[in-house]
């Protein structure tokens, strides 16, 4: 399929020549951006250095379990994610799905299943990366990348600026509350009015041209704040 060369996967496994063959697999199928880690320390390697769209993620990894780069992931990004595990247990795969992973297959497995699963994960995606970057006139935000690109140039965000930039994108051009902000970003809000405030403010600094005079996210003064998106 033609699509399949516009994506990029990491396959993240301990075993050397399952990566093998998945590689050689995946290739023959038409990926044509395909990379490899068999841990933890090389996988953040690749995603920091690599466009990846989709992640093919063992959990038993030798320094650590997948688990913790799916929550990871999650923090900044929107990122497609298979588990494929030999973890075949229902809170195991109850995990995976609570940390938002897109799929479960459990090894063993037929290599045809897993490019059925990818290729559904894919499309989904696809369909989504329309939406993933919103024009905010100076600045574009990259949900999926978890960036701002302003004048060619990505500023990256904290966990939690991007958290409420991609809640308030939700509600584009709309006033949201500041305890609808605080109860969703922070789970106990209580003395966390300052905290959003502080980030508020950082945030200005990426987004505006002028943080005095925000243009892009606005106070509405005694009801909350609002992402500005010119129609």
């Amino acid at each position: 399929m033609d699509f399949r060369s516009d994506f990029s996967i990491l396959l993240v496994d301990d075993e050397q020549s399952l990566l093998d063959n998945l590689y050689n697999f995946l290739q023959d199928k038409g990926f044509k951006s395909i990379y490899t880690a068999k841990n933890l320390k090389e996988s953040r390697f690749k995603l920091k250095t690599y466009d990846i769209d989709l992640i093919v993620l063992d959990l038993m990894l030798e320094d650590g379990s997948g688990f913790d780069l799916l929550r990871e992931i999650r923090q900044t990004s929107d990122m497609a994610v298979i588990i494929l595990s030999a973890l075949d247990g229902i809170d195991d795969r109850r995990e995976g799905f609570a940390n938002k992973a897109d799929d479960y297959l459990v090894k063993p497995f037929f290599p045809d299943e897993l490019l059925w699963r990818i290729d559904a994960v894919l499309r989904r995606s696809k369909k989504a990366k329309s939406e993933d970057k919103i024009d905010l006139g100076t600045v574009i935000f990259d949900k999926a990348k978890g960036v701002l690109n302003k004048s060619g140039e990505e500023i990256a965000l904290t966990a939690t600026q991007f958290k409420i930039l991609a809640y308030l994108s939700e509600n584009i051009n709309m006033i949201v509350s500041i305890d609808r902000i605080l109860d969703t970003i922070w789970e106990d809000s209580y003395g966390y009015e300052n905290t959003l405030i502080t980030h508020i403010y950082r945030l200005r600094e990426k987004l505006e041209e002028n943080p005095r005079e925000p243009k892009i996210l606005i106070t509405i003064k005694g009801l909350g704040y609002k992402l500005v998106k010119e129609k």
